[in-house]
C-alpha cells in the first residue's frame, strides 16, 4: 500500500509541476525521452515502451507536441515504417526549462537522512531491475555499460561501434540514451 501512496503523491506533484509549463507529465516525459534518447532510437515505438502504453496512444501524444511546434516526426531512412522523433527549436527551449522539473520530490525527500535514502536507493534498484526482466519497465541508460558496447573500436570521428545495431558511434551519441541498453552487469538477489 505503501508504494501506491507513493505513486499517488507522484503522481500528484508532477501533474502540478507540468501544469506550471502548460504541458500534461506525459508530454514532458515525450520530451525528455526525445532530447535524451540517441537519434537513432528515438522512435515511437520506443516512447511508447518506456512510458507503458501503447503505440497509438503514443502516436496522439506526439501528435498533440507536433501541433504546438515542440517535436519533429520523420520515417527513417532504412525502415520507414518507423517514425524518428528529434525536437524543434522551440522544443529545446522547452527542454532547457525542465531542469528542476521533479524537484517536489527531491524537495519531499531532504527531511530523511543520506543513510536511511542510501538503503531505500538500493532497495529501488533492487525494484526496478526485477521490474525490468519481468517486461513491465523499459529502463534506458546511455552506452557506458552495456553488453554491445565497444569502446574506442572506430576512427576519430565515430570512435566506438555498437554490435546491436552495428554502428559506429560519435562520443556525444554514446552520452545519450539508448532504450535497448543491456547491463553488462546482472543484478543477483
Amino acid at each position: 500500500m505503501a508504494l501506491l501512496r507513493i505513486f499517488q503523491a507522484i503522481k500528484k506533484m508532477t501533474q502540478a509541476e507540468s501544469d506550471t509549463m502548460g504541458l500534461s507529465p506525459v508530454q514532458i516525459q515525450a520530451l525528455l525521452f526525445t532530447a535524451h534518447t540517441r537519434s537513432d532510437v528515438a522512435t515511437v515505438g520506443n516512447l511508447a515502451n518506456m512510458i507503458g502504453t501503447t503505440h497509438v496512444t503514443a502516436v496522439k501524444i506526439l501528435n498533440g507536441l507536433v501541433r504546438r511546434e515542440l517535436i519533429k516526426k520523420a520515417q527513417k531512412a532504412e525502415d520507414r515504417r518507423v517514425t524518428l522523433l528529434s525536437l524543434t527549436v522551440k522544443g529545446k527551449e522547452i527542454v532547457n526549462k525542465l531542469d528542476n522539473w521533479g524537484h517536489l520530490l527531491e524537495d519531499a525527500l531532504l527531511p530523511i537522512s543520506e543513510d536511511l535514502l542510501r538503503h531505500f536507493e538500493t532497495a529501488l534498484d533492487y525494484m526496478v531491475s526485477s521490474l525490468q526482466k519481468k517486461g513491465h519497465l523499459v529502463v534506458s541508460e546511455p552506452c557506458l555499460g552495456c553488453i554491445y558496447f565497444l569502446p574506442n573500436a572506430g576512427d576519430k570521428a565515430a570512435p566506438h561501434y555498437c554490435q546491436m545495431i552495428r554502428k559506429y558511434l560519435t562520443h556525444e551519441a554514446t552520452l545519450q540514451e539508448c532504450p535497448e541498453h543491456t547491463a553488462s552487469i546482472k543484478v543477483h538477489y
